[in-house]
């Protein structure tokens, strides 16, 4: 039975089913039986049944009259569709908090991206390349406070690739362009220029999502 701290059981539980969907043990398509998940983890169904409505919120699970909840199938042009909208959000979130960076900013992103280099080259799992890469898309929001465009920025594609494509993701790109697609980003942040970084964010996005597209699914 796994333990979890009662004030955050619905939390975990959404955290363990993305695990299990990004691991590919919760396929496209499969139904996500919330008695199931409950008997599984030891706990009541209320906290399962709320983690469930969160990840229809994310847009990881769909939820059906008489199908109930199916872990969602994406299809080529959704998936393209939401890294369109999630380079739009970022793109005009870090262009619009410019004025607020600093040199020492600047060097904090390019600390991440000296990280990166030798992860691209010598990680055999892509755990340390997907937190390496949060970790500088965090820094870039760093100065963004419109909450809910952040939000939107999550919705939009993060929960996709992180969980839905993980399994996809590490193939997008060789390890050289994966680091030459981030330092471009950083080499046009040092510029502060708004219109510059904000069609630099969009352009990175909008590759992620034409490359992912070809792991969905043609339209029925």
């Amino acid at each position: 039975m796994t333990e979890f701290k009662r004030q955050t059981y619905s939390d975990q539980v959404a955290a363990y089913i993305r695990k299990q969907i990004r691991a590919g043990n919760f396929l496209p398509g499969e139904a996500i039986k919330e008695a199931q998940i409950a008997g599984r983890l030891g706990i009541s169904r209320a906290p399962v049944r709320e983690a469930l409505e969160c990840l229809v919120q994310e847009g990881l699970l769909t939820s059906e009259p008489q199908k109930g909840k199916t872990v969602r199938r994406f299809t080529a042009k959704e998936l393209y569709d939401s890294y369109i909208v999630g380079g739009i959000l970022e793109g005009a979130g870090v262009a619009g908090a410019l004025s607020l960076w600093t040199e020492k900013n600047l060097a904090e992103l390019s600390g991440v991206l000296h990280e990166m280099e030798p992860i691209c080259r010598t990680a055999e799992t892509l755990e340390p390349l997907a937190d390496v890469d949060e970790r500088f898309h965090a820094t870039l929001r760093m100065h963004c406070d419109n909450v809910r465009l952040l939000e939107m920025v999550h919705l939009s594609c993060a929960a996709i690739s992180k969980c839905w494509g993980y399994q996809h993701w590490i193939v997008l790109f060789t390890p050289k362009e994966y680091y030459q697609r981030h330092e471009k980003i950083v080499r046009v942040m040092s510029t502060r220029d708004p219109e510059s970084v904000e069609g630099v964010l969009r352009e990175h996005y909008k590759e992620i999502g034409r490359r992912m597209a070809a792991f969905g699914e043609q339209p029925r």
